[in-house]
């Protein structure tokens, strides 16, 4: 008997893949200013290699190793941080064994995933084969909640069951010490109820202090003098860019942070490409990105 869907079955298929792309495309920007301008640089200097160029078609639109340095106020020895963000997993695609090949391989002191590492539908086996490629992190391995977390059944008490299985913690709103780094974490801005305000109660002062946050544009209200570094994701850095035009689309909760290094009051945004997709399977002239934050002394 034929295994075949039916030409009804697929037109609403079909159906519903369009209406979810368009319900998903309302929920953006398209072309937005800040995309137009080249990525910052950290004020110690960044730069990148390709793990995977577009021509070898493993990841679609590559994969680079990007490096960065930053001196941290009040730091006593240097921290190397592996930021992984917005992998999209649902089941076994083709892609996941070279980027678990690409994360494997890289060194770190410690390692945080800032959210939407899983989608709709997605699959524990496939999780964890993810999470048993993250290589060692003597000062730990954290991770923050991301939207698609919140929106395809990933409850905070379910994602940190699963996540603690790997020697991950969760933080949600939550401050911890990683070696010479006070580490905070907070819930996500669009689809989660942040209180910043009880993350910066639990926040020692004069320590170097570096927080966690999926939507960047939580980062006006996190800057401040308390907090010297925040990490974000979430906007693929706009996933598809055309020269001259910038991004075509970011979703909603990027703000005016689309990648790169932002500042303000003294405290420094790194918005990382990711890893994954949204929307569609797709990038162009914006690659995926592993990302390592070398910690420094002033």
């Amino acid at each position: 008997m034929s295994t075949s869907a039916s030409p009804t079955a697929s037109l609403r298929a079909a159906w519903r893949f369009v209406h979810g792309v368009s319900k998903g495309l309302s929920l953006g920007v398209f072309f937005p200013p800040a995309s137009r301008l080249p990525d910052g640089l950290a004020p110690g200097g960044s730069d990148q290699e390709w793990v995977f160029s577009p021509r070898r078609r493993q990841i679609s639109g590559g994969l680079v190793r990007s490096r960065h340095r930053l001196a941290i106020p009040h730091l006593t020895e240097p921290v190397r941080v592996l930021q992984l963000t917005d992998v999209h997993l649902t089941g076994p695609v083709p892609w996941l064994d070279p980027l678990c090949a690409a994360i494997a391989a890289s060194a770190a002191d410690l390692v945080l995933l800032t959210g939407d590492i899983v989608t709709r539908g997605w699959q524990p086996d496939t999780v964890d084969r993810f999470l048993d490629a993250l290589p060692p992190a003597p000062l730990g391995r954290f991770a923050v909640m991301g939207n698609w977390e919140h929106w395809s059944g990933a409850s905070p008490q379910r994602w940190a069951k699963l996540l603690s299985r790997h020697g991950i913690t969760l933080l949600t709103d939550q401050v911890v010490h990683a070696g010479p780094i006070q580490l905070g974490g907070t819930d996500d801005l669009l689809a989660g109820s942040p209180d910043l305000g009880r993350l910066r109660t639990c926040l020692r002062q004069r320590e170097p202090t570096l927080v966690m946050s999926h939507s960047p544009a939580a980062f006006p209200a996190l800057a401040g003098p308390d907090i010297h570094l925040v990490l974000s994701g979430h906007s693929h850095g706009g996933q598809v860019r055309i020269p001259g035009l910038g991004a075509v689309w970011v979703p909603r909760g990027s703000g005016a942070f689309v990648s790169g290094w932002y500042q303000q009051d003294k405290t420094w945004l790194f918005v990382s490409r990711g890893l994954g997709y949204s929307i569609a399977p797709v990038r162009f002239a914006c690659p995926a990105e592993l990302a390592e934050i070398t910690l420094t002394r002033p």
